[in-house]
């Protein structure tokens, strides 16, 4: 093989390696990481209906390109906030557009044979939906 072959052989795959490399990092930049996220806490909700973990649904809160001030990304029950003002959980419902109070979680409410109860951070807390949503937060609300 000629030297100028080798040379143009080297050179198309140094181009193509580039060209390979840049592509899949400007894919991998498009995808926000968690450390990526601009929030200023992050909480962590779960709901337990009859003993069955409900999902929380990706993307509350966000439309197009724009975020509400609460709002999650994944399934995973992580609510991220942003802003400097407070947040209280009945807040994250309404922009989730599912019910919560004292006496309801989303269609399941209190009666003679069933009742909901509300932890956060293992500790039975009963504001409900006015609870005041802290960085670090478990908040687990139970219904049976």
């Amino acid at each position: 093989m000629k030297k100028s072959t080798k040379k143009r052989i080297f050179t198309i795959i140094t181009l193509f390696a580039f060209l390979g490399s840049s592509v899949t990092y400007a894919i991998m930049s498009a995808i926000p990481s968690q450390n990526q996220i601009q929030a200023n806490w992050r909480a962590k909700l779960a709901i337990v209906i009859y003993g069955e973990l409900y999902p929380i649904p990706a993307d509350v809160g966000v439309t197009n390109e724009t975020r509400s001030k609460l709002f999650t990304i994944n399934s995973d029950g992580i609510i991220y906030k942003t802003g400097e003002e407070s947040a209280t959980l009945g807040e994250f419902f309404e922009i989730w557009g599912e019910n919560f109070n004292s006496t309801c979680i989303l269609d399941y409410c209190n009666n003679e044979n069933h009742s909901m109860r509300m932890y956060v951070n293992n500790v039975e807390n009963f504001q409900y939906e006015n609870y005041v949503i802290k960085n670090g937060d478990f908040i687990l609300i139970d219904y049976r």
